[in-house]
C-alpha cells in the first residue's frame, strides 16, 4: 500500500510555508496530518531538526510503501553534501524521495532505484566531491600560511568536547538510545558512525549490552 508524506522547511517563524503546502495539495495522496514543517535555519542537518526526526521515525516504522515529497531538495539539507547524505539515508531504508521542483523520484514502484534519479544524484555527488576537495585545499593552505606566520599550533593536547556539548550535538542519537534501539540500528537511521554512538552511550551511562549488535 502506497503512503505519501510531505516535508517542508522554512527559515524563521515569521515565514509561511503556504507556497510549499499549495504544491503539496495538488499531489496524489495529500493529507494535512502527514505534513511535517520545520521552522528552522537550513544549516541544521536534516536528522537534527525536530519535525524531520519525527517524520523519519514515522516513515521507518510503517509497513507501507512510503514516498516522501518535498517541494525542492534544498529543503533537505544545509549543502549538497548534507542533501546527498540524507537521500542515501532514505534510500537505505527503502523510502522513496520525490522532489516536485527537480522532477524526480528516487525509487520506482518495485522498490528499485530510479535510473534517472540515480544519474542526477551521481552528478550531484561529483559536484559535491569537487566542493569537498576545494574545502580541503583551502583548509590546508590556510594552515600552511598560519604555520609560516607562527600562528597555528594545532589542537591542544588533551582537549575534548564536554559531555554536555557532545550530548547536545548528538541529540538524535540520545533519543534513539533512550528508545532502546541498537547501535547498528541508530547508525543506519542517523548515518553516524558506531564509534560516535558508543561514545554517546557511554556518556549517558546506559547499559552497554552488545556494542556490535
Amino acid at each position: 500500500m502506497k503512503a505519501f508524506y510531505f516535508y517542508s522547511r522554512i527559515s524563521t517563524s515569521t515565514q509561511k510555508a503556504n507556497r510549499q503546502i499549495e504544491n503539496f495539495k495538488s499531489h496524489e495522496g495529500f493529507n494535512p496530518i502527514k505534513v511535517y514543517i520545520d521552522k528552522i535555519q537550513g544549516n541544521i542537518p536534516f536528522m537534527q531538526r525536530p519535525e524531520a526526526s519525527k517524520l523519519f521515525d514515522v516513515v521507518t516504522s510503517t509497513d507501507e510503501q512510503v514516498t516522501l515529497v518535498v517541494d525542492s531538495i534544498d529543503r533537505l539539507g544545509r549543502n549538497l553534501l548534507d542533501i546527498l547524505k540524507t537521500i542515501e539515508l532514505f534510500t537505505a531504508n527503502g523510502i522513496s524521495l520525490k522532489s516536485i521542483k527537480e522532477g524526480f523520484t528516487t525509487l520506482l514502484d518495485n522498490g528499485k532505484e530510479n535510473p534517472t534519479a540515480k544519474l542526477v544524484i551521481s552528478v550531484m555527488g561529483s559536484i559535491a566531491e569537487m566542493e569537498r576537495n576545494r574545502i580541503k585545499e583551502r583548509t590546508s593552505e590556510g594552515i600552511a600560511i598560519a604555520k609560516a606566520k607562527g600562528k597555528y599550533h594545532g589542537r591542544k593536547l588533551g582537549s575534548t568536547q564536554t559531555t554536555r556539548k557532545m550530548l547536545q550535538r548528538h541529540s538524535d542519537v540520545v533519543k534513539k538510545l533512550e528508545k532502546g534501539l541498537t547501535i547498528r540500528e541508530i547508525s543506519k537511521i542517523t548515518g553516524k558512525s558506531t564509534t560516535t554512538i558508543i561514545k554517546v552511550k557511554k556518556s549517558l551511562k546506559l547499559p552497554h549490552g552488545e556494542e556490535n549488535r
